[in-house]
């Protein structure tokens, strides 16, 4: 009698092994599948846009794709236009909309937006070499399997003149601005030189210009000059690092990786 109890319960542990293992194996097949259901945003290939003419600094019927590479809807996110000098790599974010949501593996497409750049003081001054870029998901609030393929410039060099409600000329003191390394993980180091003393605020921006940090203020003698910043206190992103003064501003971009 006692071996037979023995064989019924060595055959019930070997039947139950192998329903664990199914359920085990079958969990298992279902991790991936579920972690690669992710939103991936970036810019499509297919935009038009008639850039400014005659000086009028005015941008129209901008029409711009916005995809989704994922396999998962995202919920809100903005889209901006903004306009990107290639040789300082600063950006001034001229114009925001927003996308309530976007399904996976799928495309929106923005229509005929048009910008008036006589509205933007801030903006820098006269010249030929600017660039306009399209940017998904600016305030960084999707979490997504890419972060950078958010942005992306269209082609085409932009005048920019100057005008009387706002673009002027920038007197800029600060010159020779460097980040590095960059991109960055724990500690970025901003060198720059200033041509006289000055009161100076470094400050870090999100994509949609909204101060992040700000790393330092005070005055600080002509000269060559390294402020260290603890990166690492940052989420990764695509952030731009700006020297200000009472003369003008210049900024870096700056991205930081966990």
């Amino acid at each position: 009698m006692k071996s037979k109890i023995n064989a019924f319960l060595n055959k019930e542990s070997k039947n139950m092994s192998k329903t664990l293992l199914k359920t085990a194996l079958f969990l298992l097949a279902a991790v991936p599948a579920a972690m690669t259901a992710q939103v991936d945003l970036t810019i499509g290939l297919n935009y038009s846009y008639n850039p400014p003419n005659n000086c009028d600094n005015q941008f129209t019927g901008i029409t711009v794709d916005i995809c989704n590479n994922g396999s998962s809807s995202s919920g809100s996110f903005l889209v901006g236009i903004y306009l990107y000098n290639p040789s300082t790599q600063e950006h001034w974010v001229l114009d925001q909309t927003t996308v309530n949501s976007l399904s996976g593996s799928a495309c929106v497409t923005i229509n005929n937006w048009d910008i008036d750049m006589n509205q933007y003081p801030s903006l820098p001054g006269p010249g030929t070499n600017y660039r306009v870029g399209v940017w998904a998901d600016t305030a960084n609030v999707i979490s997504e399997s890419n972060e950078n393929n958010n942005a992306s410039l269209l082609s085409g060099n932009i005048q920019v003149c100057a005008a009387s409600t706002g673009i002027k000329n920038q007197n800029i003191f600060v010159s020779a601005f460097d980040v590095y390394p960059n991109p960055s993980a724990l500690q970025s180091n901003f060198k720059f030189t200033l041509a006289r003393e000055e009161k100076t605020e470094i400050v870090i921006s999100d994509i949609t210009g909204k101060p992040v940090s700000t790393v330092f203020n005070g005055n600080l003698q002509p000269g060559s000059h390294t402020i260290r910043f603890n990166s690492g206190e940052l989420a990764a992103g695509i952030y731009f690092a700006s020297i200000k003064t009472p003369g003008g501003s210049v900024s870096r971009k700056l991205i930081v990786q966990k």
